[in-house]
């Protein structure tokens, strides 16, 4: 798992280093702020890029780096019933010079992505499913 992790970064950093990591994890931010409803950091698992590809899987924390709450959020309920991870993995497409979310999946148990490679035509190899 950290060999993979290390290698997926370092892939990234190599294409559009740190900025671009930047970039690629602020907007892959937006939209699980926007349904949690509160400020969401990421703990980066896996982040990789290839061509105007980014694909990210992180674990969602607060500011204090903690496994973020869903009390008080639309996923309160399902938290409490042991249905939801706090895990967020995102597609996305540089587009116009910006970084656009194509695809996400906020909380997933499952391998949600499984299918993004031929969904939104995103190369296979991005995703690293063997």
């Amino acid at each position: 798992m950290i060999v993979t992790l290390v290698a997926s970064v370092a892939a990234s950093l190599a294409q559009g280093g740190p900025v671009d990591r930047v970039a690629i994890l602020d907007s892959a931010r937006a939209p699980a702020t926007k349904r949690l409803g509160k400020p969401v950091k990421f703990k980066v698992r896996t982040i990789r890029r290839e061509g105007d590809w980014a694909f990210v899987i992180a674990a969602m924390v607060d500011a204090a780096g903690r496994p973020i709450s869903y009390a008080g959020t639309p996923l309160a309920s399902a938290e409490a019933e042991g249905a939801v991870s706090k895990d967020f993995v995102a597609l996305l497409r540089l587009s116009g010079g910006r970084w656009r979310v194509v695809d996400h999946a906020l909380g997933p148990t499952d391998v949600a992505w499984m299918d993004w490679a031929d969904k939104h035509g995103a190369p296979p190899s991005l995703f690293d499913l063997q």
